[in-house]
């Protein structure tokens, strides 16, 4: 029996036993139909993998999502509901709630000789469309740490909301038309949800953006909006007093636009000709922290983000062996993919 390996290889390798799946592939290198590929969520840089040839395996949501942003058909896939499981090779597989965005998960990966827990991205509090992340006991914990630095610690989410409805607010008055210009899928439906929640302003959304939402719809995550592309959302930006939300790259904005960004990031830096928020989908340091203290492993792998300042901080104030998730050379993949064919 090879060793167990657990590192970086193109995305988060789980090699041991008869064991071998990858999770949020980055590049479809080493992978062929009968390789098993896990996608946590359905953020651009997490999605590589449906695009592979691999056999696919994620939420409903997640693949819905996909398909309606890209215009494209995944096939050799299996979609998991949260908290089903599924085999591969030896290891049972279990979905756990994310809570990051709608139909996010984080991946249990039982095998005979360990259990582990990749998180993907998290969000351990809940939202207007997400509940927190779940936290389950595990021997490896394969953990993001975007905002792992002590100095992340967001405001309370009631808080944010508060700021972001008084901003809104005042670019009305002042005849303007606020634009967040966010992400296609994930934070932007959150945004939809606060203005029907807590106001009666009309919200606008550009026609990417309407195509995630709609998938929300399908879900049971009701949201009102309308689309920029319609005549109801054209006469809306006509007539001013409305809310309007698209994309981060989009080139058009209303002539009148007050811009905002809503992101983690907002907390420590600023941004030049618009309004910030710090709404983040991510968990922050102290979030983090309190993850790692209930879930209890015998060791933490981090990545992204702070990963040395995190593992330094589990290590020193939680006595869990942590460190940042290695590097398995290209070398090393050999007997991986004589494995696999």
């Amino acid at each position: 029996m090879r060793q167990e390996r657990i590192g970086w290889a193109n995305g988060v390798l789980i090699d041991a036993g008869k064991t071998h799946v990858l999770l949020d592939p980055t590049s479809g290198r080493t992978l062929h139909e009968d390789s098993s590929v896990f996608i946590t969520h359905a953020h651009s840089d997490h999605t590589h993998g449906f695009a592979t040839v691999a056999k696919k395996h994620s939420t409903k949501e997640t693949l819905r999502i996909y398909e309606a942003l890209r215009d494209r058909e995944v096939k050799n896939y299996r979609t998991l509901k949260i908290g089903e499981k599924v085999q591969a090779g030896d290891a049972e597989i279990t979905a756990l709630n994310a809570g990051h965005m709608l139909g996010s998960c984080q991946f249990e990966i039982a095998t005979p000789q360990f259990t582990a827990i990749y998180t993907g991205d998290i969000n351990c509090v809940d939202t207007l469309t997400t509940k927190a992340a779940e936290q389950r006991t595990c021997d490896y914990l394969i953990m993001e740490a975007t905002y792992g630095h002590p100095s992340y610690v967001f405001p309370r989410r009631s808080t944010m909301y508060a700021d972001i409805v008084s901003w809104v607010m005042t670019q009305i008055r002042d005849g303007k038309i606020p634009t967040f210009q966010v992400y296609s899928s994930g934070k932007p439906q959150e945004v939809v949800r606060l203005f029907n929640v807590y106001t009666k302003i009309p919200v606008v959304c550009s026609p990417t953006i309407a195509r995630a939402n709609s998938v929300h719809d399908e879900n049971g995550v009701k949201l009102e909006y309308s689309d920029s592309s319609t005549p109801e959302g054209r006469r809306a930006l006509k007539a001013g007093g409305c809310v309007y939300i698209t994309t981060s790259k989009a080139d058009h904005v209303p002539r009148n636009a007050s811009r905002a960004l809503t992101t983690g990031w907002a907390l420590r830096q600023a941004f030049r000709k618009c309004a910030s928020f710090p709404l983040s989908s991510h968990a922050d340091h102290d979030q983090l922290m309190e993850f790692v203290g209930k879930v209890r492993p015998k060791r933490v792998y981090v990545f992204t983000g702070y990963s040395d300042m995190l593992s330094s901080e589990i290590e020193r104030k939680l006595g869990i062996r942590a460190g940042p998730l290695p590097v398995i050379a290209q070398t090393k993949l050999l007997d991986f993919n004589e494995a696999l064919t």
